[in-house]
């Protein structure tokens, strides 16, 4: 098995299929060169946040797979024809039924797989490859190497088990600023936090105000009434991602619902992976399999008014509790570890 990436990918997007490789195959089976993705555009930032174009040379046989992790549910249909394998990270329901090339993935998040040097001389490397074939400028591709060790963690960090604590939540997302984000993603997470405080957890965490800059001002004017709904969970600095993940393993639930464009959020596959208690609404994307299953691997609610109640079931009944820490581990393991997604995309082409 032989495998050639498009050094023109996004690196902190692209990782965690790297990582699948690597279990499958080790480092040696794969390759970085333009040549055979010269047909492909890199016209902007769109085309390049679109996805991880690759080649497989597997005995005589060679096929293209594209790795689409793009939060919107649209098929790009450049990538789409180019490709004999097309996995999307969000696929909307039912266009797996539509399109014959289409293999749903799931979620995946962020992870560093080499050490800072490593990942610096990479970059150089792949730049210097695709510097004449992107419209996509060296700060910004260095931008999203420096990322990968900056930001995210090794996977190990998020599997590793941790005794959670049994009336404690934490929980850190930031507020979004649009329509969705106002009715949908930011609303959910409130007031999750919300019952949280009804219930008498102890919560640590909550909602990151962006602040009423002329960026966030220009999408929602009336982004700082945030502050005001809810005043009691907002934190304006940034959390070390250390923190992030340790303070998450010990919560007893955590708490998912669709992020800006109705997408699959990274943070879905971070709890999966970490094997949580999950509370979430219901999801707008497909999800590999027989998708997750309520009472199995997620405890779903249909509206907030629900809320309330998962939270204290899940505190209150430990059986429930472990029941769904081991559903969603054992989802993760069957669906969305690295080494499993790209065993499924490699092996659809038998």
């Amino acid at each position: 098995m032989r495998i050639i990436i498009d050094p023109r990918y996004k690196y902190n997007y692209s990782s965690y299929y790297i990582l699948g490789l690597r279990r499958l195959f080790g480092d040696k089976a794969i390759s970085y060169d333009m040549e055979p993705f010269m047909d492909i555009p890199y016209r902007n930032t769109k085309e390049y946040n679109s996805g991880m174009p690759m080649v497989v040379d597997h005995g005589d046989k060679r096929y293209k797979v594209f790795v689409d992790y793009e939060d919107r549910e649209k098929i790009e249909k450049e990538r789409y024809d180019w490709c004999d394998v097309y996995a999307k990270f969000n696929t909307a329901f039912g266009d797996a039924e539509k399109y014959k090339k289409l293999l749903v993935i799931g979620p995946a998040f962020g992870v560093t797989i080499d050490n800072k040097w490593k990942v610096l001389v990479d970059f150089i490397i792949h730049y210097m490859m695709a510097r004449h074939h992107t419209a996509i400028v060296a700060k910004q591709m260095l931008k999203d190497y420096v990322y990968s060790f900056v930001r995210r963690r090794r996977i190990e960090d998020y599997e590793t088990p941790v005794k959670a604590k049994d009336n404690y939540v934490f929980h850190a997302s930031t507020l979004w600023y649009n329509e969705f984000a106002w009715t949908c993603t930011n609303m959910y997470r409130g007031e999750f936090l919300k019952a949280c405080k009804i219930a008498g957890v102890e919560i640590e965490g909550g909602l990151f105000f962006l602040g009423e800059t002329p960026d966030v001002l220009k999408e929602m004017p009336d982004y700082g009434r945030y502050k005001v709904e809810y005043k009691d969970f907002i934190y304006d600095s940034r959390l070390s991602m250390d923190d992030y993940i340790m303070k998450t393993k010990k919560s007893f639930v955590v708490f998912n619902t669709p992020s800006v464009c109705g997408c699959h959020g990274w943070k879905l596959a971070e709890y999966l992976c970490m094997g949580k208690a999950i509370i979430s609404t219901p999801l707008s994307r497909e999800m590999p399999g027989e998708g997750l299953v309520h009472g199995k691997n997620v405890h779903f609610v249909n509206n907030k008014d629900e809320i309330y109640d998962a939270v204290v079931k899940i505190r209150d009944d430990k059986t429930y509790r472990e029941q769904l820490e081991r559903g969603a581990r054992e989802y993760y393991e069957r669906y969305l570890a690295p080494e499993v997604v790209m065993e499924r995309i490699l092996s659809s082409q038998g």
